[in-house]
């Protein structure tokens, strides 16, 4: 209960600290003796790392098996407006009190929608994204390392770590 917190807590921080690295990098933020490419480049970094740790953190959770399902459907696209929403939102913001409050706004948000699974990072690391229907009709959302899955037929995953009751993650590149 603990970890899924943590774990929910640290995916929200992946989904909207791009509004924080943009701002950071459009005012352009010095922190000691970093150059101003050197500050943009350690924002960059913040995502990342959180996306790595969140991944590292699904080893922790519970483990379950999908052999087929009635539907999967790429979803890889679907959130690119929601990133690019981050990335003009911060460009727009002045000042760093309206950035503090719109990101609180947004983070409480999209903690408590439970939209953060999607995570751009993710794509980079080589996973995939996935709207699925069981054999028993339950709707669900599937993260998978490896090719893009072009086949119902293709499903089939043996390790999957479960992320809440409708969201699985699957680190190996499985088929059936």
């Amino acid at each position: 209960m603990v970890l899924n917190v943590i774990f929910r807590f640290i995916l929200t921080a992946n989904a909207t600290s791009w509004m924080v690295v943009i701002y950071g990098i459009k005012e352009h933020w010095k922190f000691w003796l970093l150059p101003g490419w050197g500050m943009g480049l350690a924002l960059l970094l913040i995502p990342i790392i959180l996306s790595l740790i969140s991944i590292k953190l699904t080893n922790f959770f519970g483990r379950d098996g999908m052999r087929s399902c009635q539907e999967c459907v790429l979803a890889d696209h679907e959130f690119l407006p929601v990133y690019l929403g981050y990335f003009f939102v911060a460009l727009s913001i002045n000042d760093c009190m309206t950035l503090c409050f719109v990101y609180a706004i947004v983070f409480v948000f999209t903690f408590l929608t439970q939209t953060q699974y999607f995570n751009p990072i993710f794509l980079l690391c080589g996973y995939h994204f996935y709207h699925i229907t069981t054999e028993q009709g339950t709707k669900g959302f599937l993260i998978s390392k490896g090719k893009v899955i072009r086949n119902v037929k293709d499903v089939g995953f043996t390790d999957l770590q479960r992320i809440n009751d409708t969201t699985y993650i699957s680190r190996k590149d499985e088929g059936k």
